[in-house]
């Protein structure tokens, strides 16, 4: 064992030949975990009867194909190895009820995981921070946008569909010539904060339009 060995790797760095071994068989035992059952291979949606899983999931991600990934030496740098289990999680709590039977799994799955990354890399970093206006919006975050756009007219939507496009293009998806839909997986905080500073605009715009309305009417 070389005088580098015991440095300590940082999710940032250069995966190593020895922290390559490490992962491996740190994969080894989550095969083993009951918990993982679900998540060792792609999501077959055909069987499962599942039409509208590659809609919803853009990028799918699986226990065996990050194993490969990284045992073919596609990682180059911990971060994109730690983004692809990340994606594994994210997608299963994207696509499934939140207190369904598999997410159980899943969170519980990603939780042992990251100890037993933690234990072996003791003083790596998670991941190197991203601002926040940059990061993918949360599950939460999400479902309250969702809410909220099902609420506005057509006018307000026309508008927020060309915010998404000038900020986001991958947010928007051309069903067909009549229809386009909003894709909430790709939009960023820095894009949310564009569609919030329009609705509140817009609110603030009609509250006091109905109050010159009332004042008119006395």
């Amino acid at each position: 064992m070389s005088s580098n060995s015991s440095k300590p790797a940082f999710y940032k760095n250069e995966i190593t030949d020895e922290d390559i071994d490490i992962l491996k068989e740190i994969f080894e035992k989550i095969e083993k975990d009951k918990n993982a059952t679900s998540f060792l291979e792609p999501v077959d949606y055909v069987a499962l009867n599942l039409p509208d899983y590659p809609k919803i999931i853009q990028h799918p991600m699986d226990l065996g194909t990050c194993k490969n990934n990284l045992l073919n030496g596609k990682y180059k740098i911990f971060q994109e190895f730690m983004d692809d289990l990340h994606l594994i999680w994210e997608n299963c709590r994207t696509y499934n009820q939140q207190k369904s039977e598999i997410v159980k799994c899943g969170n519980a799955c990603e939780k042992k995981l990251r100890q037993l990354i933690e234990k072996k890399f003791k003083n790596a970093k998670h991941k190197v921070e991203t601002p926040k206006e940059e990061q993918l919006l949360s599950i939460e975050d999400k479902t309250e946008l969702i809410d909220k756009i099902k609420q506005q007219s057509n006018e307000d939507l026309t508008q927020i569909v060309k915010i998404i496009l000038r900020a986001c293009p991958d947010g928007i998806e051309d069903i067909d010539n009549d229809k386009l839909q909003i894709k909430v997986d790709f939009l960023k905080y820095k894009d949310l904060k564009l569609i919030n500073d329009y609705l509140s605009k817009t609110n603030g715009d009609t509250k006091t339009n109905n109050n010159n309305e009332n004042d008119n009417s006395d």
